[in-house]
Formats: C-alpha cells, structure tokens, sequence
C-alpha cells in the first residue's frame, strides 16, 4: 500500500490537473478590471500605487495594496468566495462544478509549454501572481509581484484567511467562514446522532489504484471528522485523520478493513470503476448491502476552497438525512 503526506501529493496533483478539460466554469474573454501594471516587476510597481510588504513561503514580498489584475495558477474558489476574480486561473480550478457561473472572463492559463503560460500571463500585465509552483517562481517574479502560497501547510481556514489578506479581503474571509461555522454546527448533534458509533470512510477510484482519505486530502473530510468528529474505521482513523498521512493506496481485497458503515464514493472521470464496485467484494460490504454509499462527483469533490466545502456540507448533511432512520 502506498501513502504519501499532503503537502507532497498536493503539489503534484496541481502541476499534472492543469490538463484536464474545463467543465466547470466558462472560459470566456479575460477582461481586467482597475489599472494595468508592467511586463516585468519594476513596471507593475510603478502602475499600482500603494505598496505593502506581506510575509510569503518565500520570504517578505512587496505587492499592492489593492491588487486589481491578478493571475493565480492553482487558488481560484478562495478568491471568488471574496468577490475577487483573477483574469487568469488554472484549467485545474476552473474544472471544478462547484463554481459554475462564477468564472465568466476568466482565462484558462495556457498549459501547452512553460513559454506559452509566461507569455499569456506577461500579456495580461498583472500586478499580482500568486502561485503553488514553487518551480515557476524566479519566472512568475520577473512578470509581477508573486507570491508562493505552498499547498498542505496551512487549515482549509488559515489558508482561506491568508489568501482573502492578499487581495485586501481579511474581513470578507472572515464573515464567510464564521458563516460556514455556524452552518457546519448548526447540523453537528443531528449528523452525529444519525451516525452514532458507525464509521465512514472515503474512497475514490482510479484507473487500477483505489485510493483511502481521511480529513486532511480535500472530499470534504475536514467536515466529516474534524467538525462533526465522525469516526473512519481504524485504517484510516489513526495515519489519515489523527496522523497527517493524505491518503493511502489499497487493493479490492482490502476493501473490508477500510469501508466504514458509511461510504462517500468518488471515481475519477474517464476511470472504469468496475473492478471495485463489481467485485463480490464490494457487494458483500455492510454499507454497499444497506445503501448506505454517497457518489460523489470526484472533480468536485478534490478542491477545498469555501465555496466547495460549502457544497460538500449541503452533499453530506442530505446524505445523513436520508438514512436517518436505519439502525445504528
């Protein structure tokens, strides 16, 4: 079986996503709001007026104040959940369903080759880049002010108000998630209740690789077993929810040791998930047996900006509800 941390599998995914097909979002024209800024550093300095140094993963960057033209290669919800819309996002982000109708303008960032990205994002003169590729920084820095935001080292929370400080929006972040709190615990006793003592688990289906993730890998699972406190069948509990390994690999024939009472079950688009869901294996599972399986759509479910986990709390909340009855 195979694990890997967060933070290492986050970064990868972001870098090897940026090719999937847009579905979610239009990928309209990109018109920019506010002034321009310069090809090159120096030049968005001159055209952004107030500055501020802010503390990044890459040490104290000056960026505006106000930043109207900005381009983020991977943060997208984050930014929309404040009214912020960059006039440049990954195909990545802009794939997910769950911010349909919110991406009208925005470009999908050109992935064919390193030359053709920095040049489209050169083209729209920003003045701020944020960024999870450490890889293309030094590049993304002769262009614009950018700041390096690494993946898996902050809460979905810590992360959301960090991002909203960069474009001027701590108070909007703010109201967001205390609004996000008070629904998440406003169904907590009832989700509990319906639970009880039983598992769940979360499960996703790749070509031949079915992947096991507890509350740290995205899927909603901070909301499962971090807020609810929802137990996952003791695979998982201790590596993936109280540990901070991301998620492991496992085989059909250890289905049994990782499906809890209760499974949210994703399949990678484009994946054949016959060989999980049509083993005996499988079938034989106490939750498969007694309907107690929630799909959910993987595109969707991988992202854990506000407005997704906003979306996922309504997924899981109508999930419980419905099998408020069964026995514990």
């Amino acid at each position: 079986m195979k694990s890997m941390t967060r933070r290492s599998f986050a970064a990868l995914m972001a870098t090897a996503a940026l090719t999937v097909p847009l579905a979610g979002c239009s990928a309209g024209g990109g018109a920019s709001a506010g002034s321009s800024a310069g090809a090159n550093a120096g030049d968005s300095a001159k055209g952004s007026g107030a500055r501020r140094t802010v503390d990044t993963d890459k040490g104290p960057v000056e960026i505006p104040v106000d930043p109207q033209v900005i381009v983020s290669d991977y943060y997208l919800g984050e930014l929309l959940a404040v009214d912020v819309k960059p006039v440049i996002a990954s195909p990545y982000a802009l794939n997910n369903p769950f911010l349909a109708g919110l991406c009208d303008g925005i470009e999908p960032l050109n992935t064919v080759s390193a030359e053709t990205s920095l040049e489209m994002i050169a083209e729209k003169q920003p003045d701020l880049i944020i960024t999870i590729t450490e890889a293309d920084y030094d590049k993304y820095a002769k262009i614009a002010p950018t700041v390096y935001v690494a993946d898996g080292t902050r809460s979905d929370e810590d992360l959301f108000r960090y991002l909203a400080s960069l474009v001027n929006r701590e108070e909007a972040a703010d109201a967001y998630i205390n609004e996000f709190n008070d629904r998440v615990a406003a169904v907590k006793d009832e989700m509990v209740r319906i639970v009880g003592d039983r598992t769940v688990s979360i499960m996703e289906v790749w070509p031949q690789e079915i992947y096991v993730m507890g509350s740290h890998f995205a899927r909603g699972g901070s909301i499962l077993y971090d807020k609810w406190g929802l137990k996952a069948p003791a695979a998982i509990q201790g590596p993936m929810v109280d540990g901070d390994e991301a998620y492991e690999v496992i085989s059909v024939e250890a289905l049994p040791q990782y499906a809890g009472d209760f499974i949210c079950y994703g399949v990678l688009d484009g994946a054949d998930s016959a060989y999980v869901d049509g083993s005996q294996l499988w079938q034989n599972l106490p939750a498969v047996q007694a309907n107690r399986v929630m799909p959910y759509e993987q595109v969707a479910f991988m992202h854990r900006d506000p407005i997704t986990l906003t979306n996922q709390l309504e997924a899981f909340t109508d999930f419980f509800r419905a099998h408020a009855g069964d026995a514990a």
